[in-house]
């Protein structure tokens, strides 16, 4: 006697619109967890004529990933399953292509097999932690990274041992093949502003060789993956962005230099030394951000894919607004800039499509013109949900206030732009795994409602207060901004 398979935890009927009529073929599913080999398949339902979709879910299963090319990818909690969900048109949804040169050594091949790095790179099948989906969700559908071109090299012009200052020769050593050669589909955008233009360079130029990351094993035998802009060997007056990499990096490296090369270096590193704690931390791609999802810690052996750097957070609201080409991406963030010294207001999940809320609050910062505050809602939705050796607790969700200074940007050595406010100061950094050099993570920064949080908080003249969380995700929030007296008023006061 055949065993009936077990029922499954709840089942959801929904419907997702246009803002009017049904929208057919829309892809719908909850939103777990990625990884970059998932122990299976999350269930999809694609939306019929109708709109109409079902689901079977599990007790777990929160909120649900819709997503059409062509339209604004939203992430959407169960609060809002009961009625129509409403998608809006993306309209710079576009395809950016890759150029992957797999650069092979007389003394040393390939060990992974292709198969295997293009479904890091190129899978976009729901839950898998790839390139093109982190790229995709944090673009909230805007960005669809497609293979181009594949071209396998080898070279017996750099034998091992091969260092980090021989980078710059090897990647000439592949650009001087590429001279001449056609490009095609796989010149589709300027690299530098983002527009749909096609400027005479490969969209990404990738060039991937063996060997293991020194990012993990702190080894100077080890190359580290780096973003290069390059005289072009036919002609120096021109250069073109790559990213060089070994096999063996992690996805949060691989993201991380594609946003250096996204607008040809606009979008800045944002950590400073291993011991600064006064960084971005791991609320953004640029910092510690990129090792987000750590499960144990092997710097001597790999692989470190599928436990190390799979889930790297998002972008910062300023960096995927403001420096992502350049601000090309600007109306993926509903921004509210403060003028007054007080705002009271609902704030939304930066991680959503946006809406009638504002994602990203800011407030000129009165001691330092051009720096400014930034407030932004973070969820543990998409790839944020990633753990750094399982933990999770008071912090690690909600309200994420930063000082932003944009003249702290730096073509060369990092400045820290970005100070995150630590909701817990003085908490401890935790035990293994820890970032590499025992960078610090701040992973329990933010701000919130609840048993252990910290509702309040100030930072100069800027001080806040959550009022009330909702079911949405969204983060009811009163800021309140204190200006310095003028001089003049200050000098009588102090006479008195």
């Amino acid at each position: 006697m055949a065993l009936a398979a077990p029922a499954p935890a709840a089942s959801v009927e929904g419907r997702v619109t246009d803002g009017h009529r049904g929208l057919a073929g829309v892809r719908v599913y909850p939103d777990r967890q990625p990884r970059v080999s998932p122990a299976g398949d999350p269930p999809l339902a694609l939306t019929d004529a109708e709109g109409r979709f079902h689901l079977d879910l599990e007790p777990e299963d929160a909120v649900l990933a819709v997503e059409k090319d062509g339209w604004r990818r939203d992430l959407v909690p169960a609060a809002e399953w009961r009625g129509d969900i409403a998608l809006s048109p993306e309209p710079r949804f576009r395809k950016e292509a890759i150029f992957i040169v797999r650069l092979d050594f007389t003394d040393e091949g390939s060990k992974l097999p292709d198969g295997a790095l293009r479904e890091l790179i190129f899978s976009r099948r729901p839950g898998v932690a790839s390139a093109a989906n982190y790229l995709y969700e944090v673009s909230k559908g805007a960005v669809s990274l497609v293979e181009g071109r594949f071209l396998k090299l080898r070279s017996a012009d750099f034998p091992a041992p091969r260092t980090d200052d021989r980078k710059m020769a090897m990647a000439d050593w592949v650009l001087e093949r590429l001279q001449g050669e056609d490009l095609g589909d796989c010149d589709r955008l300027d690299n530098r502003t983002g527009a749909v233009r096609p400027d005479g360079k490969p969209d990404h130029l990738w060039i991937i060789t063996p060997g293991k990351p020194q990012s993990l094993t702190a080894d100077e035998a080890d190359l580290k993956a780096v973003s290069l802009l390059l005289p072009l060997p036919w002609d120096k007056t021109r250069r073109w962005p790559l990213i060089f990499m070994t096999e063996e990096v992690p996805l949060g490296n691989i993201v991380h230099e594609a946003f250096h090369a996204m607008g040809e270096h606009r979008v800045d590193d944002l950590y400073l030394d291993c011991g600064d704690p006064l960084t971005a931390g791991i609320w953004d791609l640029m910092d510690a951000g990129q090792y987000r999802g750590w499960d144990r810690s092997h710097p001597e052996e790999g692989p470190w894919v599928e436990d190390t750097g799979y889930s790297p957070s998002h972008p910062t609201a300023w960096v995927r607004s403001e420096l992502w080409y350049r601000g090309w991406f600007r109306g993926l963030v509903n921004r509210l800039a403060v003028k007054g010294p007080s705002w009271e207001g609902w704030i939304a999940p930066v991680a959503r499509a946006p809406g009638a809320d504002p994602q990203w609050v800011t407030l000129p910062d009165p001691r330092k013109k051009g720096r400014f505050f930034s407030l932004e809602v973070r969820r543990p939705w998409g790839f944020e949900r990633g753990r750094v050796g399982g933990r999770f607790g008071p912090g690690h969700e909600g309200l994420v206030v930063a000082t932003v200074d944009p003249s702290l940007l730096s073509p060369d050595e990092p400045q820290g732009p970005v100070r995150v406010v630590d909701a817990h100061p003085g908490s401890p950094e935790p035990p293994k795994p820890r970032f590499p050099c025992g960078r610090w993570e701040l992973d329990d920064a933010a701000f919130n409602l609840g048993p252990g949080e910290n509702p309040k908080g100030r930072s100069g003249p800027l001080s806040w207060e959550i009022l009330e969380t909702d079911a949405s995700g969204r983060m009811r929030v009163r800021v309140s901004l204190t200006r310095p007296l003028a001089k003049k008023s200050r000098a009588r006061t102090s006479a008195k």
